[in-house]
C-alpha cells in the first residue's frame, strides 16, 4: 500500500507540474511575454527537478527562447529547404516583440522578391524563432586603444552617462569587418536553432538561418548563416546569396589583387581570378556568354578586390547595396543549389519497386511533381519490356537529399523504353493506368524535369529525377466450370 501511495503521489505531483508548465506556455501563446517569463521563472524555482525545468530555464533566462511559428510553409520539412529567421536585441516588451515579428516577416518578403526564390518559394519552409534579449544593442567594434579611452572616460562619468561597450543579447551581435558589419555568435545561433527544433521538428534540418539585429549595420553571410541589420533591404538577399547559394561578393574595395593561397582557391560561380582579362571560354559563366545573355559579360572587380578578379555583371544583388535581384549567373547558381536539396519529384505512389497485378486490374502509378510558382515541371512516362535477373529485380528508389554529391551521369541518356501517352495530369498529380498493360513484366519509368529558362547549364542533372516500377502482369484467373 505504501508503494502504491508513493506512486500515486508522484503521478499527482508530475501532473501538477505539467499543468503549471502548460499554463506558462499559454501565456507565451497569448503573446504575454513578460508574464510568461515570470511564470517560467516561478516554475523553475518551485520545480527544479521537473522534466520541464531545463526547457523552462531556456524560456525564462535573461536571454531566452519564446517559441517558433511557421511564416511560410511549402511542404513537409524532410522534402523542403528549412530556413529559420531570428532576431537579436529585442526585449520582452510588447512593442519590441511586435517589431521583431514584423522584421521576421520582412525577411520573407525581401527573399521572395528575388526572382529565383520567388519562383521556387514552394520549395521552402520559413520559420520564425522568437528570441528575447535582456538588452537592446550591438557590441561596438573597437581597437584596444579606443576601448581604453572609453573606459577611462566612463570612470569619470555618472553611471547613467557611461557608454556601453557590451550588451547582453540572445545572439551576442557585434560589429565586425571593415565596414562594421553586424555578426552574430554562431554557437548561439545554432543553440537556439536546436531549441526551436525540439519545439517544432524540422526547423534545424538544413541549418539555414537569417539572423537580424535591431541596431546592426549591413551584414555578413556564409556557412549557412546570413547576418543582417534591418532585413527590409537588399542586404538580406545579398547575405543569403553567401549563406545559401555559395556566391562571392561582386563589389570591389581593396585596391590590391588577391595574393597567395587565397588567389589560388578563390572559386565561385560568379567570380574568376586572373591577373589579365580572361578568355570568354575560361570563366565559369562561359555558357551565358555563348548564349549572348543580356547583361552578362566580363567585368573587372569582384570578391572585394578591384584588380585580379572578374565578375559576370555590372549590377547584381551580390554587388552594391540597393539591388535586390541577382544577375542571371547568380540566379542560375541559386536554382541549382535549391535542387541540391529538393527533388523534382515530391511524391511517388506506390513506393517504387517490384509489384504484381492481374491483367485488366485498375491499378494506378502516381507521381506528384514539385510545383514552382506559376510554372509546371515536365513529366514523361516510359514503358519497356523487362527481363528479370538477380541484378535488376529491384527498381531504383527516388534519389534522396544531398543529390549533388551522387553520381547522376545516367541522366545524360533517356530512360529505357518508349514514351507512353497513357498518363493523365489532374490537380498536379500525374497518374499512369496499368489496366492496359498486357501480360508480362514491364519497367515503368516516370521522369520529371524542370526546363526553366533560368538555368542554361545543369552539368549534374539536378533538375531531373526518375522513379521506376517493375510491374509483373499476370493472366486473370479463369473461373472453373460447373
Amino acid at each position: 500500500m505504501r508503494v502504491w501511495g508513493c506512486l500515486l503521489f508522484l503521478a499527482t505531483l508530475l501532473g501538477a507540474q505539467d499543468d503549471a508548465y502548460e499554463k506558462a506556455l499559454r501565456l507565451y501563446e497569448k503573446k504575454k511575454w513578460a508574464a510568461g517569463q515570470k511564470a517560467m521563472r516561478r516554475f523553475v524555482e518551485k520545480n527544479p527537478g521537473s522534466p520541464h525545468a531545463e526547457e523552462a530555464r531556456l524560456r525564462s533566462d535573461d536571454n531566452c527562447y519564446l517559441g517558433t511559428t511557421v511564416l511560410w510553409e511549402g511542404g513537409p520539412a524532410d522534402r523542403r529547404i528549412d530556413v529559420a529567421v531570428m532576431g537579436d536585441g529585442f526585449t520582452h516588451e510588447s512593442a519590441s516583440q511586435k517589431k521583431q515579428e514584423k522584421w521576421a516577416k520582412l525577411c520573407v518578403d525581401v527573399l521572395f522578391n528575388e526572382k529565383a526564390f520567388s519562383q521556387y518559394r514552394t520549395y521552402f519552409n520559413i520559420y520564425f524563432v522568437r528570441l528575447c534579449s535582456f538588452e537592446e544593442g550591438v557590441d561596438p567594434q573597437l581597437t584596444p586603444e579606443q576601448r581604453r579611452k572609453i573606459e577611462e572616460k566612463n570612470r569619470r562619468r555618472s553611471k547613467s552617462r557611461r557608454k556601453k561597450l557590451e550588451f547582453s543579447t540572445a545572439l551576442e551581435a557585434r560589429a565586425a569587418g571593415p565596414q562594421g558589419q553586424v555578426l552574430m555568435s554562431r554557437p548561439l545561433v545554432h543553440k537556439w536553432l536546436q531549441v526551436a527544433d525540439r519545439d517544432v521538428p524540422g526547423v534545424a534540418d538544413d541549418k539555414y538561418v537569417i539572423a537580424f539585429a535591431q541596431f546592426g549595420k549591413l551584414g555578413m553571410g556564409g556557412g549557412s548563416i546570413a547576418n543582417v541589420g534591418r532585413p527590409d533591404k537588399s542586404v538580406t538577399t545579398h547575405e543569403f546569396g553567401h549563406a545559401f547559394s555559395r556566391l562571392l561578393d561582386e563589389y570591389a574595395i581593396h585596391p590590391a589583387p588577391p595574393q597567395g593561397v587565397f588567389a589560388r582557391t578563390l572559386r565561385a560561380a560568379n567570380t574568376h581570378a586572373s591577373t589579365a582579362k580572361p578568355r570568354r571560354e575560361d570563366v565559369p559563366w562561359a555558357h551565358f556568354l555563348k548564349k549572348r545573355t543580356k547583361g552578362v559579360g566580363i567585368f573587372e572587380g569582384g570578391a572585394t578586390f578591384k584588380k585580379g578578379v572578374w565578375r559576370p555583371a555590372r549590377s547584381c544583388a551580390m554587388n552594391s547595396a540597393g539591388n535586390n535581384q541577382f544577375c542571371p549567373v547568380c540566379r542560375e547558381q541559386s536554382i541549382l543549389v535549391i535542387y541540391e536539396h529538393v527533388n523534382p519529384i515530391d511524391v511517388a505512389e506506390p513506393d517504387p519497386g517490384p509489384m504484381a497485378i492481374r491483367e485488366g486490374d485498375d491499378h494506378m502509378l502516381r507521381v506528384t511533381p514539385m510545383a514552382p510558382y506559376k510554372q509546371k515541371l515536365h513529366v514523361d512516362w516510359y514503358v519497356a519490356e523487362h527481363v528479370v535477373t538477380e541484378a535488376n529485380s529491384a527498381a531504383p528508389a527516388p534519389i534522396a537529399v544531398k543529390r549533388a554529391q551522387q553520381d547522376r551521369g545516367f541522366y545524360a541518356s533517356p530512360p529505357s523504353g518508349k514514351k507512353s501517352r497513357l498518363a493523365k495530369l489532374k490537380k498536379g498529380v500525374s497518374s499512369f493506368p496499368l489496366e492496359k498493360l498486357p501480360v508480362g513484366t514491364w519497367r515503368i519509368t516516370c521522369q520529371v524535369e524542370d526546363r526553366t529558362k533560368l538555368v542554361l547549364k545543369d552539368e549534374k542533372h539536378l533538375l531531373k529525377e526518375r522513379v521506376s516500377w517493375i510491374v509483373t502482369v499476370k493472366p486473370q484467373v479463369q473461373a472453373s466450370a460447373g
